[in-house]
């Protein structure tokens, strides 16, 4: 499992905010992705029936590690665009994404050449 799938999965269950919403695997291009409720823009949806309904995706990409959010009814800021998964897990869950983003530069797979910057060091005064 990747640093990534392994974020994955952590948050996926956070994903459907209610009793009502599921997150479903849904096969796209011959990959497992994953469709949920936008995070983003659910609640400002005025029907009950329409803030559960699946219009957010979680794509994988071929021959990659990476993924993608992509969210259909494109109602906030945050869903306008697709969004790399470290984009997206920066926006959902700040602090899980610093968790992310360390693990990923211990195991040497960030700044150049990579879809994740480099950490922030905060430098101790003598």
């Amino acid at each position: 499992m990747t640093i990534t799938e392994k974020y994955l999965e952590m948050i996926l269950p956070t994903l459907a905010v209610n009793k009502d919403q599921r997150v479903e695997p849904k096969i796209i291009k011959g990959l497992r992705g994953y469709a949920f409720p936008c995070p983003f823009c659910q609640f400002r949806c005025d029907k009950e029936s329409s803030r559960n309904r699946r219009v957010a995706y979680l794509i994988p990409h071929a021959e990659s590690y990476s993924w993608t959010f992509y969210c259909h009814r494109h109602k906030t800021d945050e869903c306008q665009t697709s969004r790399s998964f470290p984009n997206f897990l920066a926006m959902y869950n700040p602090e899980l994404y610093r968790q992310y983003q360390m693990e990923r530069y211990h195991s040497g797979t960030t700044g150049k050449g990579h879809n994740i910057k480099n950490p922030k060091f905060n430098k101790k005064e003598k």
